[in-house]
């Protein structure tokens, strides 16, 4: 399954909306989501959501001055997300592609398939999902 992941749009308090959208085909893997915010929604310096009882900083007021705002919104809540999978025990995660961008996408897929498309050597790294990693240096 393919979702919008708009990075602008996730960085000015969209997250839940697209969270929201995800949950159906997530129940359908073994996660129910609850989701919450915590502070802030997106147009403030601190924008921190509750993830089925996880502390999410989305965004912060160095992610501002000193990261990319719309990547950090993109990947940190979707890595949570993949924590939540993981424990379910599903072998599908959550992949981007395009992170970040206006043009941003989160896909549900087996790591299989992402595998199998990068060992074909068809498809160049910028199409390839990848995994949400959010930026862990500050």
């Amino acid at each position: 399954m393919t979702f919008r992941a708009d990075g602008e749009d996730l960085a000015e308090g969209g997250v839940e909306d697209l969270l929201r959208e995800m949950a159906p085909a997530l129940r359908h893997f073994g996660v129910t989501l609850r989701i919450r915010t915590v502070c802030g929604s997106g147009d403030e310096e601190s924008y921190v959501l509750g993830i089925n009882d996880r502390r999410c900083p989305v965004l912060d007021a160095d992610d501002w001055r000193y990261n990319s705002p719309w990547l950090e919104a993109t990947v940190r809540p979707l890595a949570v997300v993949n924590d939540l999978l993981a424990a379910a025990g599903t072998p599908v995660r959550v992949f981007t592609l395009y992170a970040g961008e206006n043009d941003g996408l989160a896909l549900l897929l087996d790591p299989a398939i992402v595998d199998a498309v990068r060992r074909s050597g068809l498809v160049d790294d910028r199409n390839t999902p990848e995994l949400p990693t959010p930026n862990r240096d500050h």
